[in-house]
């Protein structure tokens, strides 16, 4: 740079202004190009570490954002107190996230890559004020666009300015070099790929410090349709909305208030989390306080004055990409951001739209949103408080096993529905709509609405008395004759009336009234007396089995109408088995039931029914089929009502979720998916989801079929039987010990009442590791479903601003982890799209050479386990190498999933010593770990007799050590231990891990069986 402009100047003096040929040779180094950051933006800095802030300082995206600041330099309009303003909020917001030097080791080697990613953010403030102009137009473009929409248009932007550039420059105007060397250096996609990517991060990161503020303004800018502007070329389209945006912005903040005529000031509201007041005027004046200390001068923006004719809903964009795919013409894409199709959900907010898709899954049962939530609510509460009564069903459903179960989830799910208040109750309104709307085949089509409890006759079951249920199905009877047309005469109730413990017999009553005499009235007419009728049970032997058809005709059958024909004989005959109790034992006398049949009828008769007596008949019960409808609004009134028997609903719901056939049910497969996977995001509360994934049919995704390896369509459902099992409604009611001593063994029971543990219909998915990083993919990105085969080897997963890390990288090797544990990090790798990184199949270890001898130390062992690699580190790297994940074919030129060939490298000091395979850790069958003393004659402070080699520095373990057992001291470096173990796998040693207490008794007998070199890990 220097050279060329020592060409330039002799030049201009001698009035020769031949320009141009030195001007071809311009070679600007932007990565040197260094400026001091403006002093609001010192807080983005100091949170950075050291990686991320050297990377902004003087790495790839420093040359970027100097790049791209040069470029557009002439085309920013200067906004001095817009910059200033939003140096101060990126602070505030980078400042929130910030992480001491102790919980960035907690990270181990992903330390420098945890927290807030500003990285972009931080390149723009030391690059100039041009590029923090830049840095707002990355967030616009982030707000609205697909990653890959989002490159496309920066590609076509960049293009353009440089030929721009290029034409505007006469050969004469040396003012702005560093413009025309931008515009003659290259700008490969993949680094602008990577700009916006950061960009895209530091949006979720600051969407969750502003979370409140964020919210409203998405809410309010969800009623608004406006485009960001009417233009058709991409280049003057953007221009146009960045320029605007920036004038309009810089005009808010010293206090001038603006009229929001178009979409771009809007969008740049939502893209730089400042938040002026808003004055809406459509559909009606509302004046929004948003409290922004920014805007302290009064600036407001008025949004409504204006309504296009427009049809599209909310603030939206439509632009030709014209390098979006390697091929064909361009594409024109539209997008808008509201909240609904452009937002990602909190977990919180998952299951709130889960609740929508299970709603229009149970179809008229569901209509109703609140009294359906309300009573998915009331049913958890009642199990509640069927374990307090000793419920064994209930205490089973609400254990602390079941507590990540779906039926868990999605009942506190609806509890904080119900109880939800003002804007809290609107948002999550728009979450239930949101759900029904798009989320219908998420859930897939349940086998019966409300958890099978809608069954024939099982809400009747779970009434608290004899007297309800009967009034329950009167009312049933009532619907039934509405709509088929029939009268009296054509249907009525059978139901069991217990005698004792251990003895019932069937009664009978009229389902609707009907007409039994005449009255006279003053007037000469005469009119009808409608009535119900019962046939109890006397407990008379003269009428008990003795007679067949044609005493029923004449008791009973006469007076409702039912002939000889309708009913068959083996059906309503009882046998006086039937009137024993099931251990063969002595019934009452009859005539205790003679006086329970007297005082019945005598308080029948005062209510008005005429009753008779029965014989020991029994008849069918006619129940023409329900609509959901009519059955949900009856169970709903059950439980509006308190007239319910918690013991009968913890058996039904129980039994219903114990037999159900999972293997085949895409719903069961679909809730314990959810269960599943908010199992593990309840571990990362910064964490959301993109919303597009309640339009996957969830229970197809690839990562569930091969967890159940069964065969996923939803045709099988019709070969399915019903799930409840059917027992003896009375049996169900007795208590366990009663039970137990009636059927015999402890195994029988258990197959009545279900003893045997949570049910599988309840239970979350147990993952491998690829089946969770393959969950996670999915609901991160809310669309990729990858094959957990191409996952195997997987240690970590970069999206977004979140990083995803097997807990094998992050814990002590001695700490038990399961398969799919994963650790939640807020950071990324700074790579565009998901990024799956796996270590490489053979890690390289440094060889010692014979003059490094004097640097082994080798030493006997004192007794003394201490931490001798106090200077040990681990680092993060990446190779060249790096496959695309096969995700959908769109003809698109960007990755959106990649397996990135990653290295974990020890360092002692600043000496590379191996790189690692955590993998091997967690699968290799040389491991092995010491298991805590469980012999009290064994005394743990005991040392080792027989002698045994001390590995102190990481060239003893390198250089393969001659004796049978060494062990290498690293006692409470969790970091040191995990390396220490994978060389020592890596170098095929037989490795034994310490607990922090050893016995050394129990550890000479466990060496002993080894046969080869045994490295021990203390």
């Amino acid at each position: 740079m220097a050279a060329t402009i020592s060409k330039l100047i002799p030049s201009i003096a001698s009035g020769s202004l031949e320009l141009q040929p030195a001007l071809a040779n311009l070679n600007f180094d932007f990565a040197l190009w260094k400026v001091a950051a403006p002093k609001e933006f010192e807080g983005v800095g100091s949170a950075l570490s050291t990686c991320r802030r050297d990377d902004a300082e003087s790495g790839m995206l420093h040359t970027v954002a100097r790049k791209l600041g040069a470029l557009f330099e002439r085309k920013v309009p200067s906004a001095p107190s817009l910059i200033k303003a939003y140096g101060t909020r990126a602070s505030e917001i980078a400042q929130a996230l910030s992480l001491d030097e102790h919980a960035r080791k907690s990270y181990g080697v992903f330390a420098n890559r945890a927290g807030a990613d500003a990285t972009s953010l931080w390149a723009a403030a030391t690059s100039g004020t041009s590029a923090i102009s830049i840095h707002l137009l990355a967030c616009m473009l982030a707000r609205i666009w697909d990653a890959p929409e989002a490159t496309s248009i920066w590609v076509e932007i960049v293009k353009r300015r440089k030929e721009e550039v290029i034409a505007e420059f006469d050969g004469t105007d040396i003012a702005h070099l560093a413009t025309l060397s931008a515009a003659r250096q290259d700008l490969p996609r993949a680094q602008i790929a990577e700009w916006d990517d950061s960009a895209r991060a530091w949006l979720r990161v600051a969407d969750g410090v502003k979370r409140k503020h964020q919210k409203q303004l998405m809410l309010i800018l969800d009623n608004v349709q406006v485009p960001i502007n009417w233009k058709t070329d991409t280049y003057e389209s953007v221009m146009e909305a960045w320029s605007n945006s920036l004038t309009q912005m810089e005009a808010l903040v010293t206090g001038i208030s603006q009229q929001a005529r178009s979409g771009d000031i809007l969008l740049a509201l939502s893209s730089w989390h400042l938040f002026p007041d808003l004055t809406v005027v459509s559909p009606s004046m509302t004046h929004v306080r948003q409290h922004d200390p920014v805007f302290g001068s009064g600036g407001v923006v008025t949004i409504g004055l204006q309504a296009p004719a427009v049809h599209e809903k909310g603030v939206h964009w439509s632009l030709p990409l014209a390098y979006l795919r390697h091929y064909g013409a361009p594409v024109v894409s539209a997008q808008s951001i509201r909240s609904g199709l452009r937002s990602r959900l909190s977990l919180h907010e998952l299951l709130q739209a889960t609740l929508g898709s299970l709603l229009q899954g149970w179809g008229t049962a569901g209509k109703d949103t609140l009294r359906s939530l309300r009573w998915m609510s009331s049913v958890y509460h009642l199990l509640l408080e069927g374990t307090k009564l000793g419920y064994h069903e209930a205490s089973v459903l609400t254990s602390d096993y079941a507590r990540h179960s779906w039926l868990a989830l999605l009942s506190e799910a609806a509890n904080h529905y119900v109880v939800s208040k003002g804007l809290e109750r609107q948002h999550n309104n728009k979450l239930i709509s949101l759900g029904r709307k798009h989320g219908k085949t998420f859930l897939g089509t349940p086998s019966a609405p409300c958890f099978g409890l809608l069954e024939k006759g099982n809400f009747v079951k779970m009434m608290a008395n004899e007297e309800e249920q009967l009034e329950m199905l009167r009312k049933v009877g009532k619907s039934i004759a509405e709509q088929l047309g029939i009268d009296s005469a054509q249907i009525f109730i059978r139901y069991k009336h217990w005698l004792s413990e251990s003895r019932w017999a069937y009664e009978f009553a009229t389902a609707i009234p009907y007409s039994t005499n005449k009255k006279r009235k003053a007037d000469g007419t005469s009119s009808s007396i409608q009535s119900h009728h019962r046939w109890l049970y006397s407990g008379d032997h003269a009428t008990t089995g003795q007679y067949g058809l044609q005493y029923y005709q004449k008791a009973c059958g006469d007076q409702i109408g039912l002939s000889a024909e309708d009913i068959r004989e083996d059906v309503y005959t009882i046998s006086e088995d039937r009137y024993r109790s099931i251990s063969g034992t002595a019934v009452d006398s009859d005539e205790q039931y003679q006086s329970d049949f007297e005082s019945r009828e005598a308080i029948l008769n005062v209510a008005g029914e005429l009753v008779s007596k029965r014989g020991g008949q029994l008849i069918e019960d006619i129940f023409p089929a329900e609509t959901s409808e009519m059955n949900a609004t009856l169970l709903y009134s059950i439980f509006e009502s308190y007239c319910i028997d918690k013991h009968m609903v913890a058996l039904e719901l129980e039994r219903s979720l114990r037999y159900a056939r999972v293997d085949v049910d895409p719903h069961l497969k679909s809730l314990k998916a959810i269960s599943t996977a908010a199992m593990m995001f309840r571990h990362f509360p910064s964490a959301s989801v993109d919303v597009r994934i309640l339009q996957k049919e969830l229970y197809d995704a690839l990562w569930i079929r091969t967890c159940t390896g069964a065969v996923q369509h939803q045709a099988q459902l019709n070969d399915l039987s019903t799930s409840i099992f059917s027992l003896d409604s009375y049996a169900l009611r007795k208590p366990l010990a009663t039970l137990n001593k009636q059927h015999g063994t402890h195994e029988s029971l258990q197959s009545l009442v279900g003893l045997r543990g949570i049910p599988e219909s309840l239970q979350p998915y147990a993952l491998s590791k690829a089946q969770a990083f393959a969950c996670l993919a999915m609901f991160e990105s809310g669309e990729h479903d990858i094959n957990p085969s191409q996952l195997v080897d997987v240690m970590a997963m970069s999206c977004g601003n979140s990083l995803y890390v097997s807990a094998a990288l992050l814990t002590d090797p001695y700490d038990e982890t399961e398969p799919g544990d994963i650790r939640g990090v807020i950071g990324n790798v700074g790579r565009p799209g998901i990024a799956f990184l796996v270590p490489p199949k053979e890690p390289l270890v440094t060889k010692v050479p014979i003059d490094e001898w004097p640097l082994i130390e080798r030493n006997q062992f004192d007794g003394c386990l201490s931490d001798q690699f106090q200077n040990t580190s681990l680092h993060l790297s990446f190779t060249t190498a790096q496959t695309p994940l096969n995700v959908r074919f769109s003809g698109g030129q960007d990755l959106e999933a990649c397996i990135l060939e990653t290295l974990v490298s020890v360092y002692e000091g600043g000496r590379w010593i191996s790189d690692l395979n955590v993998s091997n850790v967690e699968k290799a069958r040389t491991l092995s770990k010491l298991p805590p003393c469980g012999t009290i004659q064994h005394y743990l402070g005991s040392i080792r007799q027989s002698s045994m080699t001390c590995i102190d520095g990481w060239l003893g373990l390198v250089d393969a050590p001659e004796d049978k057992v060494s062990l290498v001291r690293a006692r409470g470096n969790w970091q040191a231990r995990l390396a220490a173990c994978s060389i020592s796998l890596a170098l095929d040693y037989d490795t034994l891990i310490l607990p922090d207490d050893v016995c050394w008794q129990c550890f000479d007998q466990r060496v002993t069986r080894c046969r080869g070199h045994v490295i021990a890990i203390g």
